[in-house]
């Protein structure tokens, strides 16, 4: 997202974050798996009826009408705390109308890594995501099953289902049936890394994926992830992938950056010199 759209998610994010935070007392002030839903839905909704889209991004129509517009099109339908959100969303300005509908598909999955978040599971959702990506990246059979257009949402969502109930966590369950149903966003593999990304930041952290030939121990997993984060100048979360073309080395990855210390990077600079 371009600049005016980056500011209108994180406000309707920070809107998020406040009607979803735990009450005085320890009572949840919504329901995270509802807003979950009503945000896609209204995503889906954005998505079906253009002109409707058109008119709640509408840079010169006055905020107040299109927020109202939305608390009349939607407010006896969703939960107060998705329509606050939606509102803010709308009363934000976006660079192209098409990115008001990403952020709210964006912004119901933080709703859901806030469930998670409650259970103290959220860090486990986030490894699981990242796995669950990596084992369909080595099954493609698996992986075509998933994003087949052909195949109905009810039968991606029952073999999700047999695979994932009662070995993860039931918010990576949902996400994993949502990346399957999100092919405008890219292969599923690349939609669980997005949401592993989403999840990570949630904890204040930037994911750094490290490809490595052999498993690394904790102790090294730890040094990596301090010198790592020193070199980038942030806070970074290591997530390993084992990958043996590498033969010695490792490559991190941090969004678009790439540092390449592997064997095999040196093997071919030296095999391009001796041909020169």
């Amino acid at each position: 997202m371009e600049g005016a759209s980056r500011h209108g998610l994180a406000a309707a994010r920070a809107t998020l974050d406040q009607v979803l935070a735990t009450a005085p007392g320890g009572t949840a002030a919504a329901d995270a798996g509802r807003v979950a839903d009503d945000l896609r839905a209204v995503a889906e909704l954005l998505a079906g009826e253009p002109t409707i889209r058109r008119a709640l991004t509408d840079p010169g129509a006055p905020v107040a009408a299109r927020t109202e517009l939305v608390a009349r099109l939607l407010g006896t339908q969703i939960d107060p705390a998705s329509l606050a959100i939606t509102q803010t969303a709308v009363g934000a300005r976006w660079s192209r109308p098409s990115d008001l509908r990403f952020a709210l598909v964006e912004l119901g999955v933080e709703a859901l890594l806030v469930a998670a978040e409650r259970d103290g599971a959220l860090e486990e959702v986030e490894d699981e995501l990242f796995r669950f990506g990596r084992i369909l990246a080595q099954f493609p059979e698996l992986a075509l099953a998933l994003t087949d257009p052909a195949a109905p949402a009810s039968v991606k969502d029952g073999l999700l289902t047999r695979l994932l109930s009662g070995k993860a966590h039931p918010v990576t369950l949902r996400l994993s049936q949502q990346a399957a149903a999100d092919r405008i966003h890219g292969d599923v593999e690349r939609r669980l890394a997005d949401f592993s990304r989403i999840a990570a930041a949630r904890r204040g952290r930037v994911v750094a994926i490290v490809r490595t030939a052999v498993p690394l121990g904790d102790e090294v997993v730890a040094r990596l992830g301090a010198a790592v984060s020193r070199y980038f100048g942030r806070q970074i979360q290591i997530q390993v992938d084992l990958d043996p073309a590498l033969l010695g080395g490792v490559v991190v990855q941090v969004g678009d950056e790439v540092v390449d210390g592997s064997v095999l990077r040196r093997l071919n600079a030296a095999r391009r010199t001796m041909l020169r």
